[in-house]
């Protein structure tokens, strides 16, 4: 069984997903706020993180880098549903560190049917890159190709949801996918790893 971590302001949001995601037999923790998220990981380690953006005092940017500066949650996948708009410069200093990042209003039943294969894919490049440490390969490929996977998908998503993003010009998603696509095939890893999650 699969632990999901919902870490929002909202008690009805928090309430809904933690419905969907029963009815889906996860196990489901929540949180009211960045520092309770942050305590919480002290004793629990979930599968995956739904963090809201707009918390305060602590919003959802100060408590991604929070989750992502300890080594027991550093690698855990971490999607953002939000009411607020990527900006580029979000993309690209966030897009690194999180799976995706959903604007709400949400489709809270269709985006948790996806969930399942999110972690999976998750443990799956997990397991990847324990073999590669165990081979004579350069160290660092691994951490570059995950940072180009999570950015690449992140602004693939957000295009593919919305084609009106007057920053997608911005970024420059050609080049890293063509890195992250010569890394893939170096580093030996399955294709399903490159496979868009399907979350409209």
């Amino acid at each position: 069984m699969y632990t999901v971590l919902i870490v929002d302001d909202d008690p009805a949001i928090r309430e809904i997903f933690t419905i969907y995601l029963e009815m889906r037999a996860y196990r489901v923790l929540t949180a009211a706020g960045g520092r309770e998220c942050l305590d919480l990981l002290n004793t629990q380690i979930p599968d995956l993180i739904l963090l809201d953006m707009m918390m305060e005092p602590m919003d959802g940017w100060e408590t991604l880098l929070a989750i992502r500066s300890r080594s027991a949650s550093r690698a855990i996948p971490v999607i953002i549903i939000t009411g607020k708009e990527a900006t580029p410069e979000e993309i690209l200093q966030y897009g690194i560190l999180i799976e995706d990042f959903i604007v709400k209003p949400v489709d809270f039943k269709r985006i948790s049917a996806s969930f399942h294969l999110i972690i999976e894919k998750d443990q799956v490049l997990r397991r990847e890159i324990e073999r590669i440490k165990e081979t004579e390969q350069d160290p660092e490929l691994p951490g570059e190709y995950t940072h180009l996977l999570r950015l690449v998908r992140v602004a693939k998503n957000l295009m593919a949801r919305s084609r009106d993003r007057p920053w997608a010009d911005q970024i420059p998603l050609k080049k890293h996918e063509e890195r992250l696509q010569w890394l893939h095939k170096k580093l030996g890893f399955p294709d399903l790893l490159l496979q868009r999650d399907e979350i409209e």
